[in-house]
C-alpha cells in the first residue's frame, strides 16, 4: 500500500469516528457519554473498518517474505558478432516466463505468500557499455538459459557473482539521479508498434531491417565515463484472481477487455454505416486495429511495470541525457493505436509548501534506486498502476539485435563460438 492509499484509509477512519460521534450527539447524548459509547463499540466497528488495511498489509508482508526466501539472481547475456534471428526468437523465450505459480489452496495464498514470480528484463549502460540482463529467481535460471541457448546458439550467458547495481550505493550517496515511470497512453488492449509492424517477423536481410530497439541502444550507448542508465521491465503473468489465489475481489484476465474493444469498433462501424443507409464498412484504421487486437488475443500477456533511471556522480551528471531517456521508446509509438508515455518522474514540480527543501524529491530518488535493486515497484500515485503488455510487445522492447545495430558499445563476443569437430583425434 502506497502513501496515497494509506492517507486515504486514515482519512476514512477519521470520518467514521466523527460520524459515530455526531450520530450520538444527534440522539442527544452528552459529550462524555458519546465518547463512552464510541469506545465501548470500538471492538465492533474498528475491526470492520481496519480489515482492508490489515488485509493489504498482511498480504504484502507474506509475499515479501516469500520473495526473500526465493532469492534473486542476474544473468548477463553477451551477444555474438552476428544474430540472424528476428524478435520472434525472444518472444518464444518470454513465453516460458509466463509462470502463474499454481496456487492450490488458501494456505499457500495467505500464509506462504505464494504468487506469480516477477521477472526483470534489463538493458544496462555503465560508462557507455551496453549489456542485456535478465533478473529472476534462481530456480528459473536453468530454464531461461536453455531457452536462450535454443533460440540464440551463439550467445554467452553468465550468472553475475555481484549484481551490477552494487556499483551504486544503496541510498545513492554521492550520485545524482533522475527516474521515469512509463505507461501506455491509451487502453491496455491496444498494442504499441511492434516488430510485426516493422516486418521483422518475415526475417528480412540484415541490411533491410529497421529495428525499433536501435533508438534505445543508441541512447544507452551515448553515455560517458561515470554515467549509468538502467532500463527495467518488470513482468508478471496476467491471470484471473479470486479469493483462493489471494484477492478479495474476483478479477478476470485482460482478454475480456480486448474483446470489448473489438466489439466497440464493430458497433461503431455499424452505427456509422447505418446512418448512411449502407452495409457496415470499416475504415482502414479500424481494420488495422482489429487485426492487431485479434493478434494480441493469441498471445500471453503480462502485468508490466517499466522504469528508467539515469545516474551519475554529481560532477558527471548531464541533464541533457534526461530528454533522450524520456523518448527512449519513441520508435514503438503508434499515434493511431498506442504508445508509451511518462506517467511519473522523480522531479515532479511540487509547490514549495509541499516539498520544502526538496526532501520529498530526495526521498523518491533514494527509493527508486532501492526499488530497482530489489526488482520491486512502488506506485507513486493513482494513475501509476502499470500496464498489460503481450509477449509480442515485450519482445519488441527487449530482444537481441543483429548487426543492424552498429553501436560498438553493445558488448559482443570477440569470435564465433561453436562446438568441437566430431573427428578430432582422442
Amino acid at each position: 500500500m502506497n502513501s496515497y492509499q494509506s492517507f486515504t484509509v486514515w482519512i476514512f477512519l477519521l470520518g467514521v469516528f466523527m460520524g459515530v460521534y455526531l450520530f450520538f450527539e444527534y440522539l442527544g447524548f452528552s459529550t462524555s457519554r458519546v465518547f463512552s459509547y464510541v469506545l465501548l463499540l470500538m471492538p465492533i466497528w474498528l475491526p470492520l473498518i481496519t480489515f482492508f488495511l490489515f488485509y493489504e498489509t498482511w498480504v504484502n508482508f507474506v509475499r515479501y517474505q516469500f520473495n526473500r526466501k526465493a532469492g534473486r539472481t542476474t544473468l548477463e547475456i553477451t551477444l555474438p558478432q552476428e544474430i540472424y534471428k528476428s524478435p520472434v526468437a525472444m518472444e518464444l523465450v518470454i513465453n516460458q516466463l509466463f509462470q502463474t505459480a499454481g496456487i492450490d489452496n488458501h494456505v499457500q495464498a495467505y500464509w506462504d505468500g505464494k504468487h506469480p514470480p516477477v521477472f526483470s528484463l534489463e538493458l544496462v549502460s555503465s560508462h557507455g557499455q551496453v549489456r542485456f540482463c535478465i533478473n529472476c529467481q534462481p530456480k528459473f535460471r536453468n530454464m531461461i538459459e536453455s531457452q536462450l541457448y535454443a533460440q540464440y546458439p551463439g550467445i554467452m550467458i553468465r550468472e553475475l557473482d555481484i549484481d551490477y547495481t552494487a556499483e551504486i550505493p544503496e541510498n545513492g550517496d554521492g550520485y545524482e539521479s533522475y527516474a521515469f515511470h512509463y505507461k501506455l497512453k491509451k487502453a491496455d488492449a491496444y498494442p504499441i508498434r511492434t516488430y510485426f509492424d516493422y516486418g521483422l517477423q518475415a526475417n528480412p536481410k540484415e541490411e533491410e531491417k529497421i529495428d525499433p530497439l536501435s533508438v534505445t541502444l543508441e541512447t544507452l550507448s551515448s553515455l560517458g565515463r561515470g554515467e549509468h542508465m538502467w532500463l527495467q521491465i518488470l513482468i508478471k503473468a496476467n491471470k484471473g484472481y479470486d479469493f483462493k489465489s489471494g484477492s478479495l475481489k474476483k478479477t478476470e484476465d485482460w482478454k475480456k477487455d480486448v474483446k470489448k474493444e473489438m466489439e466497440a469498433i464493430i458497433e461503431g462501424a455499424k452505427a456509422r454505416s447505418g446512418e448512411a443507409g449502407g452495409p457496415p464498412q470499416l475504415t482502414e484504421g479500424e481494420k488495422d486495429n482489429l487485426k492487431a487486437l485479434e493478434r494480441s488475443l493469441s498471445k500471453y500477456a503480462f502485468n508490466t511495470y517499466v522504469r528508467a533511471i539515469y545516474l551519475a556522480k554529481e560532477e558527471n551528471f548531464d541533464g541533457t541525457k534526461i530528454g533522450s531517456m524520456a523518448a527512449i521508446f519513441r520508435a514503438t509509438d503508434d499515434v493511431a493505436r498506442n504508445s508509451l508515455g511518462i506517467i511519473w518522474d522523480t522531479n515532479t514540480p511540487w509547490p514549495w509548501w509541499q516539498d520544502r527543501g526538496g526532501r520529498k524529491t530526495a526521498r523518491w530518488k533514494r527509493e527508486e534506486i532501492e526499488d530497482y535493486k530489489r526488482r520491486s515497484y512502488t506506485e507513486r500515485h493513482r494513475g501509476d498502476t502499470g500496464m498489460i503488455l503481450t509477449t509480442e510487445e515485450l519482445a519488441t522492447l527487449f530482444h537481441l539485435p543483429g548487426s543492424v545495430v552498429l553501436s560498438p558499445n553493445v558488448q559482443r563476443i570477440g569470435s564465433t563460438r561453436g562446438g568441437a569437430p566430431s573427428n578430432l583425434p582422442i
